[in-house]
């Protein structure tokens, strides 16, 4: 766990997470933590703003996808609209993590290469031939 200082500089000590509230604020989305950090030359004083980064872990081979291309079905299920080799729509169930900005963490159901749908997903049917057209990571036509 890191920390980053009004001034913008990184906190030289490295601390841990120490409490986590299970609760989520609905009106701004965050949790309560607590985090203990060695303080030995008296750089954090009480009520200073602070950053702080918590590294969950790192996951090889991460497959990221966007929002808009995962759905739900009638039973809840997360789903995802890919194009297959044949340019055929095929619906897909996923398994998704937590979310990274615009971006959710696919636990399973796509793989690295996979083409998926992110507009006009109402659209299409499975086995539907489409023309797949790459996005470039700022939502516009590559």
């Amino acid at each position: 766990m890191t920390l980053t200082l009004e001034d913008g500089s990184t906190y030289p000590e490295k601390g841990r997470l120490a409490l986590t509230e299970v609760a989520v604020d609905e009106s701004t989305g965050s949790v309560t933590l607590r985090a203990i950090f060695p303080n030995p030359q008296h750089v954090l004083l009480p009520g200073m703003f602070v950053r702080a980064r918590i590294d969950e872990g790192i996951m090889n081979d991460a497959i990221l996808a966007p929002q808009q291309g995962i759905t739900r079905d009638a039973k809840g299920d997360a789903t995802a609209a890919g194009v297959d080799a044949a340019n055929k729509v095929e619906q897909r169930t996923v398994e998704t993590g937590d979310t990274y900005g615009d971006k959710w963490l696919v636990l399973s159901g796509l793989k690295a290469g996979d083409k998926l749908i992110v507009e006009g997903t109402g659209k299409v049917a499975p086995g539907q031939t489409v023309k797949a057209v790459a996005v470039n990571n700022n939502g516009g036509n590559a």
